[in-house]
């Protein structure tokens, strides 16, 4: 009994280590790294007068990672083992909003460092980047919440939120980082229009010019004494019967 106990063991044993073995000489699946990318406006000359430094944007928990999140339900969200972002959500999404911004002439200058004393700062926050798989199509879906301040204070003068999802080409990982690059495109053209907007009344107004003179009259009149007439010749011009009353 003891020898066939023995020898059951000894045969369990030698397939754990055959399999430890196989394990061990079995390769890996590469890593596999996406970015974003996106097509960036004509540049423009800067037509606006104030300059924007565009503060390292955040990414709330569990967006502020390398790790790519995919989600099959509302309830449950898992992450890729073997595919990863180059760079975090926060840091590309930060890149590439400076650039645009750069190239929109809406500002008259837009600084490429984050500790650059400018007029304006813009923020941000991503609150979702995600694929979302469905039954048969998968998509990306990105939200991000923008605000303004001046470059000396804290309080936003201007805040909003943007939200787009793109329907990817493939199911994969390399069709939905091209989809949350065509989210991001679609929103930062929204960004730009509603900058404009909202910087506008900020900007520092040119003095209104002289308007021009009459024909042979090269220079105003210049007043002297005191402009407002006495009550004596405002009586004078009364009629006859109500300067009596006087």
């Amino acid at each position: 009994m003891r020898r066939s106990t023995r020898l059951v063991w000894s045969v369990v044993v030698l397939c754990g280590v055959i399999t430890q073995g196989c394990s061990l000489t079995r390769a890996r699946p590469a890593v596999r790294y996406y970015s974003l990318s996106i097509a960036l406006p004509e540049p423009a000359p800067g037509a606006g007068t104030l300059s924007l430094v565009v503060r390292p944007f955040t990414a709330r928990d569990p967006y502020d990672r390398n790790s790519m999140v995919y989600r099959q339900s509302p309830y449950q969200l898992d992450f890729y083992q073997y595919h990863r972002w180059a760079a975090t959500p926060a840091q590309q999404v930060t890149e590439w909003t400076r650039r645009y911004l750069g190239q929109s002439g809406v500002f008259a200058k837009v600084f490429p460092t984050p500790d650059a004393t400018a007029d304006l700062a813009l923020s941000g926050i991503i609150r979702q980047f995600e694929e979302i798989d469905h039954q048969h199509t998968w998509e990306a879906a990105l939200s991000i919440d923008f605000w303004l301040t001046r470059g000396d204070q804290r309080t936003p003068l201007w805040f909003r939120s943007y939200a787009a999802t793109q329907q990817a080409a493939k199911r994969n990982p390399a069709a939905i980082a091209e989809a949350m690059s065509r989210n991001l495109e679609t929103i930062l053209r929204q960004l730009i229009a509603d900058l404009a907007a909202a910087i506008a009344p900020l900007a520092p107004r040119e003095p209104p010019q002289r308007s021009q003179l009459p024909e042979g009259l090269s220079t105003l009149p210049t007043l002297t004494g005191d402009p407002r007439p006495s009550l004596s010749r405002l009586i004078d011009t009364y009629p006859r019967e109500i300067r009596l009353l006087f």
